[in-house]
C-alpha cells in the first residue's frame, strides 16, 4: 500500500513511515499525521495494525541531563534557564562578522582609491551603506554571543526572555502569560555553510493562542539544548506537548 500526505497529497517514502504507530512524516511539507484510516477496509479484507501500548502523541525522547552551556534553577515558585552563549555557541556569527567587515573595508578602500573623493566616491559610499550596516550588526550580534547570557524565566503564570548584558537587536526581551501560550516547538534552519556543507542552528518558538508565533531562543547550535528548553518550560507550565507544523522532526520517529 502507499501512504499519502493529507495536506499536500504527496506519497510518503518508506523511511518516513512508522508502521507500529501508524504515524508518518511528509518530507515535502513537514506534516506529521496518523495514517491508520488509509489502510484498506474493503469486504473480505481487513487491515489491522497494533499500536504500541500507551503510545502518546509525544514522540520526543525526554532529556534527563542538562546540556553543556545551560544552567537551570528550579524551585517551587520559579524556573530559570540560563544559556551561556560563550560556552554553548561556536562563534560562527563573530568570525563571519570579522571576515565580512575585513572584506568590506578592503573593497571600500580599493573603490575610494580608484574613484577618489568626488561624486563617484560619494556614489560608492552610498551604495556600500547597506553592507556597512550588515557588518555592524554581525559584529554586534557576535559580541553579544560572546558575552551574553539569555535568561528564560517562568515565574508563576508568566514567561519572560531576557538577554544580558547586551540586548540583541533581533532577540528582544519578551514577556508572556501562560494564558497566551498554546505550544512550544523546535525549528532547524541554515545559517551558512562550511566546506560546502550546510551549518544549522535551532530555535525554540512559541505558538500563541491567537495564532501568532514568536522565537523564544534562537541560534542554538545543539538540538539537544533546544529540546531541553522546550521540555522544561512545557513541563513547568503544564503544557501538553504536541506536534506543531514547521517543527523540526528529524528525530521524531527514532523510537
Amino acid at each position: 500500500m502507499h501512504v499519502d500526505c493529507p495536506e499536500c497529497n504527496t506519497p510518503v517514502t518508506a523511511e518516513g513511515v512508522n508502521i507500529a504507530k501508524t504515524i508518518a512524516v511528509c518530507k515535502h511539507c513537514d506534516n506529521i499525521f496518523d495514517f491508520e484510516d488509509q489502510f484498506p477496509t474493503t469486504p473480505g479484507q481487513l487491515a489491522v495494525v497494533e499500536k504500541e501500548p500507551d503510545t502518546k502523541l509525544r514522540l520526543k525522547e525526554e532529556i534527563f541531563h542538562i546540556p553543556p552551556g545551560i544552567e537551570v534553577l528550579k524551585i517551587e515558585s520559579m524556573l530559570e534557564i540560563m544559556i551561556n552563549w560563550r560556552r554553548s555557541g561556536k562563534y560562527f556569527t563573530l568570525f563571519f562578522g570579522v571576515f565580512w567587515n575585513l572584506f568590506i573595508i578592503f573593497f571600500s578602500f580599493m573603490a575610494f582609491f580608484s574613484g577618489g573623493i568626488g561624486a563617484e566616491g560619494i556614489i560608492i559610499f552610498l551604495f556600500m551603506l547597506p553592507f556597512y550596516g550588515v557588518g555592524a550588526y554581525l559584529l554586534y550580534s557576535g559580541i553579544g554571543q560572546l558575552f551574553n547570557t539569555t535568561y528564560v524565566t517562568v515565574y508563576g503564570e508568566n514567561l519572560s526572555i531576557e538577554h544580558k548584558p547586551v540586548n540583541f537587536l533581533i532577540q528582544k526581551d519578551r514577556h508572556f502569560s501562560k494564558e497566551e501560550i498554546q505550544q512550544l516547538y523546535v525549528k532547524r534552519y541554515s545559517i551558512g555553510s562550511t566546506n560546502g556543507q550546510p551549518v544549522y542552528a535551532y530555535s525554540v518558538d512559541l505558538v500563541l493562542k491567537n495564532g501568532k508565533r514568536y522565537p523564544l531562543v534562537k541560534n542554538l547550535r545543539s538540538l539537544e539544548a533546544a529540546r531541553f528548553i522546550e521540555q522544561e518550560v512545557e513541563e513547568y507550565l503544564n503544557i501538553e506537548d504536541k506536534i506543531v507544523r514547521g517543527e523540526w522532526q528529524g528525530d521524531i520517529l527514532k523510537r
